[in-house]
């Protein structure tokens, strides 16, 4: 790959790149930046002529990302970040903001943490509308955090996050084994735990779960016959039944009341969460005052 002709890039071709290489499709990229698909190929096409590479080729109806184009996305979005962070330094004052902060994680599973939060962000901002949004699986956390679609993100830690994200550690829970004890016993050794039916929370991400990884290192697995994509769904679905899930203890409070639980019988490591950002709100008076809130509201829980 030839150098970069500098001069003849500028942050709207940028922004055109990394959209269409998240979107992989021309014609999807033009709705989400509300331009026409001309413009869309003749700002990739100036791309090409300053890079030296096509960046992507037809792969069957849609485009597939050439090795150049996947190498130079990270930095190209790191570059969009630093822009875009350009505007948002200025002082902020919680007291006159009217605006709208959006918080995004799996409302259902962490919401005895997140009253806590709606909690002490009202009381400093009492103008805000403060809106809560299912993320789904840990990996959209990119895709919701760069287009906007939120201001910080809560979601557990399983493995390492994308260059453009930032992180700090957030909250942490030990996990333990419900179960409906009118229909079963509890799973009192590896082998029991290992022949019982399963019931799990399913998000749709592909990224193995901790329970899985750590019961394939002991030489075990699990057989799971339930899935749900919320906890409060999971239980009534579980209950009445013999089935067996293994979730965070804070969920015996909520979705889980009726049932008996035991701590897991193999040892497992706690159920982590991290607070995620952007890193272009890096410099964000707005965003440090709302994650210092944040980490402030989670002190006060853990301290109960």
């Amino acid at each position: 790959m030839r150098n970069f002709d500098t001069s003849s890039i500028d942050g709207r071709l940028l922004k055109v790149f990394l959209t269409v290489y998240e979107e992989k499709s021309v014609t999807k990229a033009a709705s989400t930046l509300g331009t026409s698909q001309s413009t869309i190929s003749h700002s990739l096409e100036k791309l090409r002529q300053c890079v030296g590479d096509p960046l992507f080729v037809k792969s069957g109806r849609g485009i597939t990302p050439t090795n150049v184009a996947t190498a130079i996305a990270p930095k190209i979005s790191w570059i969009i970040g630093e822009l875009e962070g350009l505007a948002l330094q200025s002082e902020y004052s919680p007291q006159k903001d009217t605006t709208t902060f959006t918080i995004a994680t799996n409302v259902t599973e962490l919401l005895p943490v997140l009253i806590p939060v709606k909690r002490v962000i009202r009381r400093a901002a009492p103008n805000v509308m403060i809106r809560f949004t299912d993320l789904g699986a840990r990996t959209n956390a990119l895709s919701v955090l760069a287009n906007g679609l939120a201001d910080v993100a809560i979601t557990a830690a399983v493995g390492p996050y994308p260059l453009e994200l930032a992180i700090d550690h957030y909250y942490k829970d030990d996990f333990v084994c419900f179960f409906d004890a009118a229909r079963r016993n509890a799973p009192d050794t590896i082998e029991a735990y290992s022949a019982a039916r399963h019931a799990v929370l399913d998000f749709g991400g592909t990224t193995k779960s901790i329970v899985d990884a750590t019961l394939e290192n002991a030489g075990h697995t699990r057989q799971i016959f339930l899935a749900a994509a919320n906890s409060y769904a999971l239980a009534k679905l579980a209950f009445g039944t013999d089935l067996v899930a293994t979730l965070p203890k804070r969920l015996s409070a909520t979705a889980f009341k009726g049932f008996s639980h035991v701590t897991p019988p193999f040892p497992l490591p706690p159920v982590t969460y991290d607070l995620v950002w952007h890193r272009r709100t890096l410099d964000s008076s707005r965003h440090k005052w709302l994650k210092k809130v944040m980490m402030n509201a989670i002190s006060d829980f853990d301290a109960k």
